[in-house]
């Protein structure tokens, strides 16, 4: 039969049109045994509903945005698969934008999300002063943060210690001898670029260690600015620390074949740690010194949350702050 309508349903299921209309919805009371033979006629009839024409009515979409700056990152993918994996279930799908940390565009698919009319958003931002996630509220489309920070307070957040990981690490790198240690830091307009380098910072402080300027870089969480921030430090200006760590996986990557065409092997010659594993670490030899961060969870923490939220739009806003792991490996030389 060509172009089942719920008529043919509700007769052929012999219910009212309404009952046919409620099973859809999901928006009344009906027995099981009822629901279950209107779920029938549907297979047998192969009844496809319009979707468009039923979220029009019932003002929901089933249309989860997940606005990550790089869906390619292997820690963004396992967010990705997290989230999904919770939303799924309740028959949720995504909408996957990245926006390379352009700001502008962040903001741009954020308007685009909400012409869209998504039910809800979940948020990586490029930028601590979105002010763009306040307008998503009063427009009554929840908004989960993952990953980073922004300064409005009225959102879910979900994270990991930023600070107190660069604390961890860098204090690692210390009491394995190191004193000159460079840092390749994150994109310092993103809470996570922030921390990380306040980490790094106390952790030096701490312990009476000078940071030199020279080893300040700026590699904004990309794998080519990176790569070139290094360059200038080490093939160009001759200037070799004993340790560099790099506030991210894609930094790493960029640091590591700096050091590679520059013949300088880790970690004899320079140790290297970072801050999440680098995709196919298995792969590398040595493997590095890192911060792991339980992305996977993280992903569905957030799921859990923008369900939550979809559901009940009142309830106080929470932060959840999702533990990340030293993990030691091979990189990192031992200075006496």
């Amino acid at each position: 039969m060509e172009n089942v309508t719920i008529k043919d349903v509700a007769k052929y299921a012999q219910v009212s049109i309404a009952t046919v209309s409620r099973v859809l919805n999901d928006n009344y009371p009906v027995s099981k045994e009822t629901k279950e033979k209107v779920l029938k006629a549907m297979n047998e009839l192969n009844f496809r509903p319009n979707s468009i024409a039923r979220s029009l009515k019932s003002n929901i979409t089933h249309l989860i945005g997940v606005v990550l700056p790089d869906i390619s990152n292997s820690f963004f993918m396992e967010i990705i698969k997290g989230i999904d994996s919770v939303v799924s279930k309740e028959e949720y799908s995504l909408i996957l934008s990245y926006t390379d940390e352009n700001f502008e565009k962040e903001l741009n698919v954020l308007r685009r999300l909400s012409q869209k009319r998504v039910d809800a958003i979940i948020l990586a931002s490029s930028n601590t002063d979105n002010k763009y996630v306040d307008d998503l509220i009063k427009e009554n489309i929840p908004v989960v943060l993952i990953d980073r920070k922004i300064k409005t307070s009225n959102v879910d957040v979900i994270v990991s210690d930023d600070f107190g990981s660069s604390y961890t690490l860098t204090k690692y790198l210390i009491e394995m001898g190191h004193k000159d240690i460079c840092i390749v830091n994150g994109n310092l307009n993103v809470s996570t670029g922030i921390e990380r380098y306040e980490g790094f910072k106390a952790a030096m402080m701490d312990h009476n260690i000078e940071i030199k300027d020279e080893f300040v870089l700026n590699g904004y969480y990309s794998w080519e600015k990176a790569y070139e921030e290094v360059k200038k430090l080490i093939t160009d200006k001759k200037k070799i620390p004993t340790a560099i760590f790099a506030a991210n996986n894609r930094m790493a990557e960029g640091t590591m074949l700096v050091l590679k065409e520059n013949r300088l092997k880790i970690p004899d010659d320079v140790s290297l740690v970072t801050f999440e594993e680098i995709e196919n670490q298995k792969l590398i030899e040595p493997k590095l010194t890192c911060i792991k961060q339980n992305a996977l969870l993280m992903g569905k923490k957030a799921g859990q949350m923008i369900l939550e939220r979809i559901k009940d739009k009142e309830t106080n806003p929470k932060e959840i702050v999702v533990v990340s792991d030293l993990i030691i490996n091979g990189s990192v030389k031992k200075i006496n």
